[in-house]
């Protein structure tokens, strides 16, 4: 069963965590970039410090367990990048709309539960967050989708109904998400954030900005 709330006249400290349908919000499957931007514009969020997380890393791919997209419920997805949002409400908490945890999950339930399955440890784990205030991800993101086509100009997945995002002269996702690039925000290795099994545990309660990789 799933719970509808309408978070525009609700605070986040009355959410029954996990029981937000994601039917409520802007989404189309392999866009989460997107899907995002719409997100952290919910007029729930305006009392809250926001940050979005853009997952990505060295290597080619990132494995996420729970994720909706997977081939079963214990296979992980391989994404090339993720973007989620991060919520500090008394603790940090994960909106995810590809993740089959909930929505929301408390962050350190959800990077665990999402990055370390099957015996994987966050010191070999390739992950890094950019963390970039979502005011400033709303401001200045801009995608022309031209990721999501192949070779010969067709759709890697179907794009959304809604129009493209550019909010600049040209488009910048390739650019955030690259940890070698000096985009907005910080960079976080998923293993300096993971202390003693408690995430965020070398965060002060709602700053980031000293957090440097």
């Amino acid at each position: 069963m799933v719970i509808h709330i309408p978070l525009d006249c609700q605070a986040l400290t009355t959410i029954i965590a996990g029981m937000i349908s994601t039917q409520k919000f802007h989404y189309t499957p392999y866009y989460c970039e997107e899907n995002i931007w719409h997100l952290a514009q919910e007029s729930c969020f305006r009392e809250q410090q926001v940050l979005v997380a853009m997952i990505s890393g060295e290597g080619d791919y990132r494995r996420l367990w729970h994720q909706s997209q997977a081939p079963n419920a214990e296979s992980p997805v391989y994404w090339d990048y993720h973007v989620i949002l991060l919520v500090h409400d008394r603790r940090w908490w994960v909106w995810d709309l590809d993740t089959t945890l909930g929505l929301p999950v408390l962050a350190d339930q959800y990077f665990p539960a999402t990055f370390l399955g099957h015996g994987v440890d966050a010191e070999n784990c390739d992950v890094t967050l950019r963390l970039i205030q979502a005011a400033y991800y709303v401001q200045n993101f801009s995608s022309d989708r031209s990721h999501m086509r192949d070779a010969n100009g067709e759709w890697l997945a179907p794009p959304p109904a809604w129009s493209e995002i550019m909010t600049a002269s040209k488009p910048n996702l390739i650019e955030w998400l690259d940890v070698n690039h000096d985009g907005p925000g910080r960079l976080l290795r998923l293993s300096h954030c993971i202390e003693n099994g408690k995430l965020f545990s070398n965060f002060p309660d709602k700053q980031f900005d000293h957090v440097l990789l």
